[in-house]
């Protein structure tokens, strides 16, 4: 059979529009909408949760920008919650996998929100007005209920919400990197009131996210002089970086971009579960901007993950990643600055398959479940 790698089309060059495209688009090879966040409780204790909402409607073509016919599709969730205070971390990791052309009934379009209903636990993220965003479900072995206000503008990655993302592809990409959050958190069966603040991405388009480079390093910073910064790259297999891209929103709503940063590794930790060694201390610096920042982990071991490689791994999109909250401090100008960070690591693992090794027989698995999902 032969092979043939789908040829990335560019997307439509309109600007994100909202609130319309803060709802789903089947039509994007991969979409998803990722949130992180700090609480405290009425104790004191603090906390950092994460969430992820993928949808891959084909996930071969998704995953490594191959163009084959009627592939299944796949949504999943990450769901995370650190402990910080009491140094705990749990997970919690699910997928749906859906036949061809089927769409996801949980992915509303035109509007903002968002839904997983699986056996460890249910998600739903959901606009209630202009201003106010709901999150409630699962997180780790809590359960989540926030409302989450926009306290600054969106901050539109790459200047209009378009960006080249890695050697296949597009991506819109708008970030709302400040919001105000209260709320209650269920832990042990006590319900514990919480408030703290939150960051929201959303991402999609024809981008491979697994096709073309080693990984990616990212960081959504919030300091307390209330700058954002979004700032990610991607590896090549050598380490080097592919590609790069910052946005920063300053304290009076302003944004720039850049492509003018670097990433300074610091003292890694290796996972017991998986043996990734993973750089969890970071120095960050943006000369144009005068801003030097140190990231640390709240801790350690934040690790998400994956499948191990027993059913079916060449189809399941979950590699094993670290995602963790951070503590951020440094200078602007030469002025000191603090405040928190959440940090994603992609591809330490290794255990994902490039292209090269979607072998015949990875094929022929697939078209066999596809044929199984169809029936």
């Amino acid at each position: 059979m032969l092979i043939t790698a789908a040829r990335p089309q560019p997307l439509s060059r309109p600007k994100v529009e909202f609130p319309t495209d803060e709802g789903a688009h089947p039509e994007a090879k991969t979409e998803w909408w990722y949130l992180h966040g700090y609480l405290e409780d009425e104790e004191g204790k603090s906390y950092g949760f994460h969430h992820a909402l993928f949808d891959a409607p084909d996930v071969i073509n998704g995953r490594y920008n191959v163009d084959l016919p009627a592939m299944p599709g796949a949504v999943a969730l990450d769901a995370a919650l650190t402990e910080e205070t009491d140094g705990q971390h749990t997970r919690s990791r699910q997928m749906t996998i859906l036949p061809p052309f089927l769409k996801h009934p949980g992915l509303k379009q035109d509007e903002l929100d968002v839904s997983y209903h699986g056996p460890e636990g249910n998600f739903r993220l959901s606009r209630w007005d202009s201003q106010t965003i709901k999150v409630s479900g699962i997180a780790g072995r809590g359960q989540l209920d926030l409302d989450m206000k926009q306290t600054k503008p969106v901050l539109l990655m790459g200047g209009d919400g378009e960006i080249k993302m890695g050697p296949n592809g597009l991506s819109k990409y708008y970030s709302f990197p400040r919001m105000e959050v209260e709320g209650t958190l269920l832990l042990d069966g006590e319900e514990k009131t919480v408030k703290g603040s939150a960051w929201l991405d959303h991402q999609w388009g024809d981008m491979a996210i697994f096709d073309g480079y080693k990984g990616w390093d990212w960081f959504g910073i919030q300091l307390e002089n209330r700058t954002e910064i979004n700032a990610f790259r991607f590896r090549a297999e050598d380490g080097g970086t592919v590609q790069a891209s910052v946005g920063i929103l300053s304290p009076d709503g302003s944004q720039s971009v850049s492509e003018d940063f670097q990433l300074t590794p610091g003292r890694t930790w290796k996972s017991e579960e998986t043996g990734a060694e993973y750089p969890i201390e970071w120095h960050l610096s943006l000369p144009q901007h005068q801003i030097e920042l140190d990231l640390k982990p709240s801790l350690d071991a934040q690790e998400m993950v994956g499948h191990p490689p027993f059913l079916y791994p060449e189809l399941a999109p979950k590699p094993s990643y670290w995602e963790g909250s951070m503590h951020v401090t440094g200078t602007i100008a030469g002025q000191p600055v603090k405040g928190r960070a959440y940090t994603e690591l992609v591809g330490y693992p290794g255990d994902r398959l490039a292209v090269s090794q979607l072998t015949p027989e990875t094929i022929e698995l697939a078209q066999k479940l596809a044929a199984e999902h169809s029936s």
